[in-house]
């Protein structure tokens, strides 16, 4: 097998979060407890944001733009108890509905809070899909994003319903990360970065294309504008042999009996019982080997059983021991960028670096997978609805062919 190294540049992401269409919206109607009279001008915040909306003459209101997570809205109006509903979940492509009821106050009090109740049945979803939020993320026990993708239900690695790889559409950030030569999707970003993944089996929008089984969208985090932050996760296994009995190596094992065993090894294995002959590879025998190389016009390679013998364990001497450690080494780090955050909408920042290693069970022509990859995303609020992400991806990958076990795939260099 021969080993593929891939490169991986996603260049610049310089497009508004509207354009790209990772985000949700929040809605709804606020009104008087009492009346049911609708009340416009009510202002609605995302609190720990910068994003809010006015409620018009009928007592709408529409907040866009919003990224994926749980929030806690606010309403308040003068003469009304300040209402908040906390719990509120926003996913990719959908609309959050709530809806406030204010009480009338004469005086100031004390404040409402209301916890949200997610609908048994989302009237707005036509596909089969989940969306994992960063805190399902962080409750896992896995640590690869391949990992949290392959635990769903209908989905087997990135194999959605019984497809190809390739026929799955992959986006990070509303950008496609499937080849163009092989539609192969590549999956390297940061454990600790990612804020929501949405996996859609089917009854998928039109507006992906150019895919057949299921759709995986990826949402990564944003720096805030306020604190410091990060987060480190390591996982280490120490070199061991991965697979349960003697090792292939053995003269007993299945791969090495049938041309080691004394009592097969010159005559074939014929002269087992055929209850031991279906447990191992069939063989004619060293003897049948040596006479095809006397009898052959080439004296070059004419063997006798010591030779023949000798070359065999010559041809199978490698060593199969595991002698690199199992790591998954995954750390992101975010906050303001410093001294012109304000000036510039808040920006901010969030930069995140992962690397893994997995040795084969068995190791091939390189002992096992190896990847590395380093992202850096740059956001700012341009307008109080809309906000502008610089985002840039970068890994690397090395391993043996996909019949090699976790190999690498050829990538070509996307930008948008």
């Amino acid at each position: 097998m021969r080993a593929m190294k891939t490169i991986v540049a996603l260049l610049v992401l310089l497009v508004a979060s509207a354009v790209v269409a990772q985000t949700g919206k929040i809605s709804g109607r606020v009104t008087d407890a009492e009346t049911g009279e609708p009340l416009p001008g009510v202002n609605v915040i995302v609190e720990g944001t910068q994003l809010g909306a006015a409620t018009d003459a009928d007592g709408y209101y529409t907040i866009l733009n919003v990224s994926p997570r749980t929030y806690a809205v606010t309403a308040s109006f003068i003469g009304y108890a300040q209402t908040t509903r906390q719990g509120v979940d926003v996913n990719i492509d959908l609309t959050t509905t709530v809806n406030f009821e204010l009480q009338p106050q004469a005086i100031a009090g004390q404040e409402v809070i209301v916890e949200a109740e997610e609908p048994v049945v989302k009237a707005d979803i036509s596909a089969s899909r989940v969306d994992i939020s960063t805190q399902q993320v962080e409750g896992l026990p896995v640590a690869d994003l391949d990992e949290v993708i392959g635990i769903q239900a209908g989905v087997q690695g990135l194999s959605i319903r019984g497809s190809d790889a390739a026929e799955v559409g992959f986006t990070i950030d509303g950008l496609s990360t499937n080849s163009a030569r092989n539609k192969n999707p590549y999956t390297g970003v940061s454990y600790t970065a990612v804020e929501e993944v949405q996996v859609q089996a089917g009854g998928f929008n039109a507006e992906y294309g150019d895919i057949r089984s299921g759709v995986v969208n990826v949402v990564t985090k944003e720096g805030s504008s306020s604190r410091y932050s990060g987060v480190v996760l390591v996982r280490y296994s120490p070199p061991a042999k991965k697979y349960f009995g003697i090792s292939p190596k053995d003269p007993s094992s299945y791969w090495m009996r049938p041309y080691l065993d004394p009592e097969v090894m010159w005559d074939g294995t014929d002269e087992w019982p055929a209850s031991i002959q279906n447990q191992f590879p069939s063989f004619d025998g060293w003897d049948a080997i040596i006479q095809q190389t006397l009898d052959d016009d080439n004296p070059d390679n004419n063997l006798d059983r010591q030779g023949a013998v000798d070359l065999f364990r010559w041809r199978t001497r490698r060593d199969i021991t595991i002698e690199k450690p199992d790591y998954n080494a995954d750390v992101s780090f975010n906050g303001p960028v410093p001294f012109i955050s304000e000036p510039l909408g808040g920006l901010r920042f969030l930069v995140s670096y992962r690397q893994m290693n997995e040795e084969y069970i068995i190791p091939l022509s390189r002992s096992g997978y190896w990847e590395n990859n380093a992202m850096l995303k740059l956001t700012s609020n341009i307008t109080s609805n809309m906000k502008l992400n610089f985002q840039g991806l970068y890994g690397t990958q090395s391993g043996t062919n996909t019949s090699g076990g976790r190999g690498a795939s050829p990538w070509t260099t996307i930008a948008r």
